[in-house]
């Protein structure tokens, strides 16, 4: 074991202890339980009761060795970055998330921002504070988005708290996080559906074109549907098991006849999968149907001397089908326990945020 290093003017006077400037002061210094002790004292005898006491205390007094047990942790703490922090999360929390993929996803952003490479001490109010400035500067964050992130943020510093024993404060809890604001009402506007289809079937993945449809049919979640097996479709009773739903519990749905066509229509093809495609190709087919979509509708608008709507196909999300499918099933009708038993919503306030009627079809209804 290497001899801990003396400094010239000092000379050993006996273990763990030196003197220095000729014996005008003594130097105490021993590493206990990680914790590094260096300590001067006018006196041996002084340095030599120190010594001893130290050494003491930790056989015998169960908070002396709390004390220098929080210690090393702080010490332990000091030399990690938040960035050290992040990819620790992702690889042994995010993998056990059934949202995995999209937090990792965000947890890649997060490492982009200057907030990663700063000591995990350093973290605190401020930080946070410039951080959530330079993502609404940079990246032009909303409320909701900013709020996404400091909820990971909070969420890994509470892993490493309580799962990983880390001496450390939580520096969410020091800002005023921004509520989820406006409720989002986007549905399909009048002509979106026809001009995505027409794109969607000319998509280099053959199962993009059913899979939007069957997200509208069904108000399903993007991830239940791409889940989903042919063995969990029943076409004689219509309807179909989604295995592992965002609440943790299976959960049967009942399939409307242009459901069963869709799935008769990609049942042919020898696959586990219903819907044999990925999240990835997914999205691309989505977003490159809307690219070409707008175009085409631009080019109609034009040759028609029509105004353009300017947020026609721009701010569709993917995930604005399951609003469009749960408003169809107010719209023919259902009660509120029917679709909730459809779209998997425990609460009726969850469930009215993913659902928006139109005045219109309402006003027919009034007669």
């Amino acid at each position: 074991m290497a001899k801990k290093k003396i400094e010239q003017n000092e000379r050993i006077v006996e273990r763990n202890i030196t003197s220095r400037c000729d014996g005008f002061s003594f130097r105490v210094r021993l590493t206990v339980q990680g914790v590094r002790i260096n300590q001067t004292f006018d006196t041996l005898q002084d340095a030599r009761a120190y010594r001893d006491r130290v050494r003491s205390d930790v056989a015998t007094d169960p908070t002396h060795k709390l004390v220098l047990s929080a210690k090393q942790k702080r010490t332990h703490s000091a030399h990690k970055t938040f960035g050290d922090l992040l990819d620790r999360y992702l690889l042994e929390v995010t993998p056990t998330k059934r949202g995995s993929y999209v937090e990792s996803t965000k947890i890649g952003k997060l490492k982009r921002f200057d907030i990663a490479r700063l000591p995990i001490q350093l973290v605190g109010r401020d930080v946070l504070q410039q951080f959530v400035e330079q993502a609404r500067r940079q990246e032009g964050w909303s409320d909701n988005n900013v709020r996404k992130y400091l909820m990971l943020v909070s969420g890994v510093f509470q892993t490493a708290v309580k799962s990983w024993g880390m001496t450390i404060d939580n520096p969410v809890r020091m800002i005023q996080v921004p509520s989820n604001g406006k409720a989002r009402d986007r549905r399909l506007l009048p002509g979106e559906f026809e001009y995505l289809i027409g794109e969607l079937k000319k998509a280099r993945n053959p199962y993009a074109g059913p899979f939007f449809e069957f997200a509208i049919q069904t108000a399903a979640r993007r991830g239940e549907i791409l889940k989903l097996k042919r063995q969990d479709v029943d076409l004689e009773i219509a309807t179909a098991l989604l295995r592992g739903t965002k609440n943790g519990e299976d959960r049967v749905i009942p399939l409307s006849k242009r459901a069963i066509e869709i799935c008769r229509s990609v049942m042919n093809i020898q696959n586990d999968l219903l819907f044999p495609l990925t999240a990835v190709q997914l999205r691309q087919a989505f977003d490159e149907a809307k690219k070409r979509g707008r175009q085409r509708y631009l080019k109609h608008c034009s040759t028609e001397n029509l105004e353009a709507n300017s947020d026609f196909l721009e701010s569709l999300r993917f995930h604005d089908l399951r609003r469009e499918g749960a408003s169809l099933l107010f719209e023919k009708n259902l009660n509120v326990m029917e679709v909730a038993t459809i779209t998997g919503h425990k609460t009726l306030a969850m469930l009215k945020t993913y659902t928006a009627l139109r005045p219109a079809e309402l006003a027919l209804k009034l007669g």
